[in-house]
Formats: structure tokens, sequence, C-alpha cells
């Protein structure tokens, strides 16, 4: 086998391995990710600071720095409540509006209308039910995201507290 061959192998092993990791978090839904794996940096200080072992030039500061990590992970666990409740009501709505579709519709048909009224006003209830999980859903991130940009902007405020690197921007999904 040739250099070029081993280093082509590699290279897409490499890719194929980073693709991989790339879609596995980020095809997390909405609410199934922990504290720490959405704000991989912020949970780090946190516990760190906790611990007494926080940044040098923050140590004066762990008061504050906890009061941000406190403020941080409850908003966190209430939108998480929020969404994973959303998603327990959109599923348990939709089961029941299907179930609806499935009584009206069972072969053999005796009552075709019955039928298709039954499948007009399930389906938009099932339209509406997806409009408010996405609505849940669009929630959840832009509140995460706001925390987190405030959570980092008060430690940045902190003498010493602008050398810490900061968690990414949590991009928006609608799942």
């Amino acid at each position: 086998m040739s250099t070029t061959t081993r280093l082509s192998g590699s290279i897409a092993a490499a890719t194929i391995a980073a693709t991989l990791a790339v879609t596995g978090s980020a095809g997390a839904k909405a609410g199934e990710r922990t504290f720490q794996q959405t704000y991989p940096f912020a949970s780090r200080l946190c516990a760190h600071v906790q611990a007494g072992r926080g940044p040098i030039h923050l140590r004066p500061f762990s008061a504050q720095v906890l009061a941000d990590c406190a403020t941080l992970n409850s908003g966190f666990t209430a939108a998480q409540s929020a969404v994973l409740g959303a998603q327990t009501s959109f599923a348990s709505g939709l089961a029941a509006h299907k179930a609806a579709i499935a009584a009206a519709c069972t072969p053999p048909v005796k009552h075709p209308s019955l039928c298709r009224r039954t499948r007009r006003s399930q389906h938009a209830a099932i339209v509406a039910l997806r409009r408010e999980h996405r609505a849940a859903v669009r929630l959840y991130y832009t509140t995460i995201e706001a925390n987190r940009r405030a959570f980092w902007a008060a430690i940045r405020s902190l003498p010493g507290g602008r050398g810490i690197p900061v968690d990414r921007p949590i991009p928006r999904q609608d799942s």
C-alpha cells in the first residue's frame, strides 16, 4: 500500500469521524442535552470556582461567579423543563389525534363522510399542535442562548474575566 493511499484513507476516516461527531451533537433534540453539554466552558468554570480552584483573577469574586452560575443553571433547568413538558404534550396530543382518525377510518370504512370530516378536523388540530411545539422549541433555544450571553457578559465584566474562553453560541433548531 502506497503512502498516498494510506494518507487518503486516514483523511477519509478522520472526515467520517468528524462528521459523525458533529451530527451526533447537532442531532440532539431540544432539552436532551445536559447543562454540562449545553454550556461546557461555563459548567467547568462553575465547578472549578465551586471547588475553590477557579481562575486566580476571579477568586476574589467567587461569590459573584457562583451567583451567576446559579442563575445560569436555574434558567437552563426552567427552559429544559418547559420544552420537555411541551414535547410530552405534543407526543400525547399527536397520539390522541391519530387514534381518533384511526377509530373513524378503520377499514372497511362504513361512513366515508365521517372519516373525511374526522381527518380534516384532526389534521387541523395536529397542525396547531406542531405550531405550538415549534414555538416552545424556539423559545427554549432563544432562552438558553440569552442566558449564555448574560452569564458571559457578567463574567467578562469582572476583573480578570476577559481571558476566559466562552461557550459557543447555541444554534437554534426546530426539533
